[in-house]
């Protein structure tokens, strides 16, 4: 039987249930394994994922950059050789093709590709109408175009690698950059798939910063698009009148951001600066440049998507990804602080496989995608032995400096002075 001092000393149920249980520990040396195996194989799944290759070498590179061991991880044979492959699915115009009519109805579009997968390396160029006039040798075929999405996870990837981006074809890209937007601002992913919607609007908007160019970029028609996706509950939407997810949140904000000039500014709280001089006509134009219809709605829905870490829509259950979707939406905001790192960081340590690398849900196993996230969301809070992150152009700020020290596009500008 307990005396009144030992039942003192006891904690009793309430006291237990609000103390939390303790986190697991985060196996950073098993993480790292798991992305250097993604690196040479990936099971079997992963086959239908062949033509998204780009993609999924960026998630297991930017992982390790993230972790801190990018350099010592990659062999200089493997980096050479990953540097040649991703130039040998670069789209570019054959030396034959006549580039000064004024219709580009039939003009292949340039950039870079997921494929294809031949195992071939870089091939001399083909005067074939079959090669749709692009530089990718003779087992090009019509359709193995060039994608918005791998253009843009491509340079990411040459970044990291070290590159330079001086055989990036910057001209083409952007040529094609102005063919792939829609006369409502959004963009398709490539010719031969009429897709629009934000998560394509995000990539253009990335290639376009990484290039240093945005003459393929019609800020004013992409802006209202991206305003036409607000609903009613101030998150984005994939497309005009549709539900608002957290993803697609992320795509509005990031572009938003990218795009700078009075983007991330706030309609519902804007108001005309008498005081400093400003008459209708300038208050007018800068209200024209503000992306967002009411900036708070938008924090408060992205703060709302906290469970323990965050769902992706009302009503749906917690998921690795939007740790990173949603909060680094929420880091463009300014208002990390208003997270409970604590939660979202016990939630992430659940979905941690035992082998490495995080799944979509607890119990479940892990793949490169919700891995890379899952990393970079632990990023975001500042996690000891991650390097931090620009939730931007989702790369390390390491690799944001190379960035714009160290490419031809950016090398010399102020930006690249303030940066070194």
């Amino acid at each position: 039987m307990l005396t009144d001092q030992d039942s003192s000393a006891a904690p009793d149920a309430q006291q237990l249930a609000r103390e939390p249980a303790p986190q697991k520990q985060f196996e950073r040396q098993k993480h790292i394994q798991y992305f250097k195996r993604a690196l040479q194989m990936l099971p079997e799944p992963y086959r239908s994922m062949d033509t998204h290759r780009m993609t999924l070498g960026m998630f297991a590179l930017g992982g390790l950059e993230l972790l801190g061991v990018l350099q010592e991880s990659v062999t200089e044979a493997d980096r050479v050789a990953w540097i040649e492959w991703i130039y040998s699915q670069q789209r570019v115009p054959s030396p034959s093709l006549d580039t000064t009519s004024n219709s580009d109805l039939h003009e292949p579009l340039y950039g870079f590709a997921g494929g294809p997968f031949s195992g071939l390396g870089f091939q001399e160029p083909s005067d074939s109408q079959e090669n749709h006039g692009c530089e990718c040798g003779v087992h090009t075929r019509v359709y193995d175009t060039a994608h918005i999405t791998m253009t843009y996870t491509a340079l990411l990837l040459l970044v990291l690698l070290g590159d330079d981006l001086s055989r990036v074809a910057r001209e083409p890209i952007i040529r094609s950059l102005r063919r792939l937007q829609q006369p409502n601002g959004c963009f398709i992913p490539c010719i031969t798939d009429y897709e629009p919607d934000l998560r394509f609007l995000y990539c253009a908007a990335c290639i376009s910063h990484i290039l240093n160019d945005w003459s393929g970029f019609d800020k004013p028609s992409a802006l209202q698009y991206i305003r036409d996706c607000q609903t009613y509950e101030h998150g984005f939407s994939q497309s005009p009148q549709q539900e608002t997810h957290g993803g697609t949140t992320f795509c509005a904000i990031a572009t938003l951001g990218l795009m700078g000039n009075g983007a991330l500014d706030d309609l519902a709280t804007m108001i005309q600066k008498e005081q400093d001089g400003e008459d209708k006509a300038a208050f007018e134009q800068r209200q024209a440049l503000a992306g967002f219809l009411d900036k708070e709605g938008t924090r408060r829905w992205c703060l709302q998507r906290q469970t323990t870490g965050f769902q992706g829509r009302i009503n749906k259950p917690t998921d690795t990804c939007y740790s990173f979707w949603v909060g680094g939406s929420i880091a463009i905001l300014g208002s990390m602080d208003l997270v409970n790192f604590e939660c979202n960081r016990g939630f992430l340590m659940e979905t941690q496989h035992k082998h490495g690398g995080f799944a979509k849900w607890v119990d479940h196993y892990p793949d490169v995608l919700h891995s890379y996230m899952g990393i970079a969301a632990l990023s975001l809070m500042g996690e000891p032995d991650i390097r931090p992150l620009d939730p931007l152009l989702n790369i390390s700020k390491r690799m944001e400096e190379r960035l714009y020290t160290q490419t031809v596009f950016w090398r010399g500008t102020l930006r690249a002075q303030i940066n070194e």
